[in-house]
């Protein structure tokens, strides 16, 4: 999944710039994501803030050809569904899907959706993770280890990530072992990509991220 105007370290290196010669500070920092789709279900994520809100109608804006595209989320102990009905009517209902929440979305055919809006930060990048299953992503567009973003997990936890070709898709899971032997296989989700968590006791996924 690919990621553009978001390479940190060269926003990094402009904020360093720009205090060298007036001492001013961006607050936001904006971009997109590209996350391409295979046909059928895919396990993806909003990656970022959209300025307009999180809705549906606002952060996937798609086309006539579209209808009847389905995105699933997990509430509550059971799927919720939204169906797009078209650019008249959009998505039936406009649910409002955050940063660092998880969801299905069921294509017909292969495309790259994009994602428009700002970086989570402070408060905001932070995620309550429930004990049990729960549909879950990183709070912010970072392709890091769940270890490296101190993922809230207790040795026995499991994470699962849906991956594959597609119509050979199968859940990818990934356990904890305990501080200094981490994860096996490596928990690394992408840009984009959500997953479920299955965790013993509830916690706060706390990144306090921040970009200058």
């Amino acid at each position: 999944m690919r990621t553009k105007t978001l390479i940190l370290t060269a926003v990094l290196s402009a904020a360093g710039i720009a205090s060298s010669l007036a001492q001013v500070y961006s607050v936001n920092v904006v971009g997109y994501v590209n996350v391409p789709l295979t046909a059928g279900f895919n396990l993806i994520c909003n990656p970022l803030k959209n300025t307009a809100g999180n809705q549906l109608n606002n952060i996937l804006p798609l086309t006539d050809a579209d209808v009847g595209t389905l995105v699933y989320w997990y509430a509550a102990g059971g799927f919720q569904s939204s169906t797009y009905l078209g650019t008249t009517l959009g998505w039936t209902p406009n649910q409002a899907i955050n940063p660092g929440t998880g969801i299905f979305i069921n294509v017909v055919a292969a495309k790259t959706i994009t994602f428009v809006g700002e970086v989570p930060q402070g408060a905001d990048s932070n995620v309550p993770v429930t004990a049990g299953l729960s549909l879950i992503s990183s709070p912010v567009p970072q392709a890091l280890g769940l270890d490296v973003m101190g993922f809230p997990a207790t040795t026995g936890d499991i994470v699962y990530f849906y991956r594959g070709a597609a119509g050979a898709k199968s859940y990818q899971p990934s356990t904890f072992l305990g501080p200094g032997i981490n994860w096996l296989p490596p928990a690394v989700p992408a840009v984009g990509e959500g997953f479920w968590a299955n965790l013993t006791t509830a916690g706060t996924w706390t990144r306090n991220f921040t970009v200058q």
